[in-house]
């Protein structure tokens, strides 16, 4: 077999590789207050774990082994260790008033005790929440203000003032946020352009490399099938229904909890791959499985664009952006999957050796998914 064959297996390890964290955002919160006293405030929530591993702990370490090493440590180093973490926000978070920088004056963190009955208590949908609040002092006159995070709280969703939210990259300054009719509210919306080239971004990352259950949709769809054309009508019929439920998730029209929706994507994609190893051949009816279960993956988008928010007064390019991210994203992977496997699928042992192994794969993958959902 050639290179690409095996630049195939590198691209299928490297989507197995990290099979338990499909389908999960690592984004923090962070809300800056302009207060009507001359004040500012800052809150800043993260997981836990997220935050220690990043920058103060071993980055190697699973969830579980960081755990264990938290209730392990002495009074006196965990101290420490919430001390040199909160020092290292307060020093690396970059508040500009007109690009002038204004200190937190105090911040906040977790005491030890909340820190262990944290710690020893299961994880919840949000893994270990912990939260900062710093305050300072406003200069006299402002029109603007950015803030630049700290990168081991990873990318953050930011509310200025109320909550119109925008989405601030890890390690990259937010756009201006325009404060000039109100110190208390925010009238200046980013431009379409850059509205649009940030939701695409989210969209294309929420597939490329967040998405895992959705890339072995995708490679699903694909084994199976020989022609590009069909495939281009199965990937069709996938984004219509997608774009249909994650328009209706949006707009509140449609409200499925993600403790339904997400087990039943898992099934989908285990479905699609049992069916490649037994089926011969594509039948007729089965657009009409991918169109179905796109509407299920549309509810599991629609979650994730709501976590980020949409853009006030923007709804309609925020949405149509992100579902183009999407797009974008999932060819990707049709195209490295086709790159790679195109010179063998005329061979008679295609079936055998290419699509069956990896339908096993995928569909044992999607049942463990399945199971860990519903668990």
């Amino acid at each position: 077999m050639t290179k690409l064959y095996y630049l195939f297996l590198l691209f299928i390890g490297l989507t197995f590789s990290n099979i338990s964290n499909a389908h999960v955002t690592q984004s923090s919160v962070t809300k800056l207050s302009i207060l009507s006293n001359g004040q500012f405030s800052i809150t800043l929530q993260a997981d836990l774990l997220h935050v220690l591993q990043q920058n103060i702990i071993n980055k190697k370490q699973n969830d579980e082994e960081l755990i264990n090493q938290l209730q392990s440590m002495r009074l006196t180093e965990q101290i420490k260790l919430l001390l040199k973490t909160k020092n290292y926000i307060k020093s690396n978070t970059f508040i500009r008033f007109d690009k002038q920088r204004v200190m937190i004056n105090s911040l906040q963190g977790p005491t030890v005790n909340e820190v262990k009955k944290l710690i020893n208590s299961p994880a919840g949908n949000q893994g270990y929440p912990i939260t900062y609040v710093g305050t300072g002092s406003l200069p006299i006159e402002f029109k603007s203000v950015t803030v630049q995070l700290p990168d081991l709280l990873g990318s953050t969703l930011l509310s200025v003032a109320k909550p119109n939210r925008i989405f601030v990259n890890q390690g990259v300054e937010s756009q201006s946020i325009n404060l000039s009719q109100s110190p208390l509210t925010i009238n200046q919306l980013p431009s379409n352009v850059f509205t649009a080239l940030t939701y695409a971004y989210q969209g294309f990352i929420h597939i490329i490399p967040k998405g895992l259950d959705h890339i072995l949709f995708v490679l699903a769809l694909f084994l199976l099938t020989a022609k590009f054309s069909t495939l281009l009508w199965q990937v069709s019929a996938f984004t219509l229904a997608h774009t249909i439920t994650l328009a209706l998730g949006i707009f509140g029209i449609v409200n499925i909890s993600a403790s339904i929706v997400e087990p039943l994507i898992a099934l989908s994609i285990a479905y699609v791959a049992i069916e490649n190893i037994y089926a011969e051949q594509l039948r007729k009816w089965r657009i009409v499985v991918i169109f179905v279960f796109g509407l299920l993956h549309g509810l599991g988008f629609a979650s994730v664009l709501l976590e980020l928010g949409l853009a006030p007064s923007q709804y309609l390019i925020s949405l149509i952006a992100f579902n183009v991210g999407v797009e974008i994203a999932q060819i990707t992977v049709l195209l490295i999957a086709l790159l790679c496997l195109y010179r063998f699928q005329k061979k008679s042992w295609y079936r055998q050796r290419i699509i069956q192994p990896f339908s096993v794969l995928i569909a044992l993958v999607a049942l463990y998914w399945f199971f860990e959902r519903i668990v």
